[in-house]
């Protein structure tokens, strides 16, 4: 059953994203200010769900590249319009919905500024269920989906990625296209029938991502917003939320290694965590939690949310001193699957264990 997205909730959406983000997917700051300065009171933003879908060409939009750059020389807000009258141009497809790449972070919003130009409605679910940083590390690829025709645009530039189906390939000269034209791009790609859609997205994602907002803007009593952000997760694809700790950062390591911010940071607990330490590893998203051995991988979902309002930390953000609240949240089944686990587990991201999935809370 279709539903609508109003200027009001925007900021609940945005903040819901930064939350399925894992601590990266870039910051939403931008994009959120852009929709909030376009949509007037009585925008209306049209939302189809996994059974609305049908013969209609569904493209997935996305935003590429440095969000910190991204926010450092802000588009125009047209650049994702373009791109796709530039994909419908050369695959001949005319867009009848729009879907996100990934529900984690700035990618939550770049379809709904689309949406608003165009109005054409778009899809609640995405291709990730969180943030990832490849182009590949999707569940439109995995169903068979074809990245390519892929277009890019920057302020000035744009790209057409047209000539084989190898998403590695492709990815790496979306990347290549990006980093020399200004280090962020507008993206248009796996375009699908919404039938076949139905079977590759991960649904439901979007009004997750509202509903999660929406709990945490309230700022209520944390226990009380922890107990009504597991209900969320009840009615979802996800598992079931647990806090594995709830303490004060120790000690944050961070650097930069072929483009992507990695580190590690500790935590110690405090009240009922006392005399418990844990380790949480970062690779542009959090991807691991160890004490003495690790207890969450990626592709699980780990936040650390500040430990007074449940707003969550980005991997740039965390450092000595902070109190959070640690969650972990079994990922989506789709994410767990053999294959998708050659992607996104723990493998990909060279940590030094088998994947196990995380159990959470019963």
């Amino acid at each position: 059953m279709t539903w609508n997205i109003k200027k009001q909730d925007i900021p609940a959406i945005s903040l819901g994203a930064n939350l399925l983000s894992c601590g990266g997917g870039g910051d939403t700051t931008s994009v959120e200010a852009l929709l909030m300065s376009i949509l007037s009171e009585e925008d209306v933003i049209e939302v189809k769900t996994v059974a609305d879908l049908s013969d209609e060409w569904v493209v997935s939009v996305g935003i590429m590249g440095s969000t910190v750059l991204f926010n450092e020389d802000i588009p125009s807000g047209d650049e994702g319009h373009q791109a796709l009258l530039t994909y419908e141009s050369v695959s001949n497809k005319k867009a009848g919905a729009l879907i996100s790449i990934e529900i984690g972070g700035v990618n939550a919003l770049a379809p709904l500024v689309i949406a608003n130009q165009t109005k054409l409605p778009v899809i609640d679910g995405d291709g990730m269920g969180r943030a990832f940083p490849e182009l590949f590390m999707t569940s439109f690829h995995l169903a068979g989906i074809s990245l390519s025709p892929v277009v890019l645009k920057t302020h000035d530039f744009n790209m057409v990625i047209d000539e084989n189906d190898d998403v590695f390939k492709t990815t790496e000269k979306a990347k290549a296209f990006t980093k020399t034209n200004g280090g962020h791009s507008h993206t248009i790609g796996y375009g699908s029938t919404g039938k076949r859609m139905k079977t590759a997205m991960l649904p439901g994602t979007l009004n997750l991502a509202l509903r999660l907002g929406k709990i945490i803007k309230r700022n209520t009593d944390v226990d009380e917003m922890l107990s009504h952000i597991r209900l969320a997760f009840e009615n979802s694809i996800y598992g079931m939320p647990k806090v594995i700790l709830r303490g004060v950062v120790s000690d944050v390591h961070r650097w930069f290694e072929n483009e992507a911010i990695i580190g590690k940071l500790e935590v110690d607990g405090r009240s009922a965590f006392t005399n418990r330490r844990i380790e949480v590893e970062f690779k542009n998203e959090f991807i691991s939690i160890k004490e003495d051995q690790y207890i969450c991988t990626a592709p699980d979902l780990i936040l650390l949310l500040n430990a007074q309002s449940l707003i969550p930390y980005s991997v740039v953000e965390v450092q000595a001193g902070l109190s959070v609240v640690v969650l972990a949240i079994p990922a989506p089944n789709a994410l767990r699957t053999t294959d998708m686990l050659e992607l996104v587990g723990p493998k990909t991201y060279q940590l030094s264990c088998p994947y196990q999935p995380f159990e959470g809370e019963g």
